[in-house]
């Protein structure tokens, strides 16, 4: 949700999925969309940018997070 927040304009969205490699009709009603950003964030960019995405950033999920935590107690 932050990172779609970040891309306020539709056309910074547009360039940033189209540089992401996805096709452009995924990209087009991506970017046009007029759903809240936790609504993207749940249901359409859950397929968009997949976990290994998060990971190339060195960023990790909460479900992940959580189960390290777990493991360790």
């Amino acid at each position: 949700m932050c990172l779609w927040k970040q891309w306020k304009k539709r056309r910074t969205k547009y360039r940033n999925l189209i540089k992401l490699g996805f096709p452009n009709w995924l990209v087009f009603s991506l970017a046009n969309t007029r759903k809240a950003y936790w609504h993207i964030a749940g249901d359409s960019l859950n397929s968009v940018l997949p976990n290994a995405y998060w990971a190339n950033l060195n960023l990790m999920s909460l479900t992940n997070r959580y189960c390290d935590i777990r493991s360790t107690l």
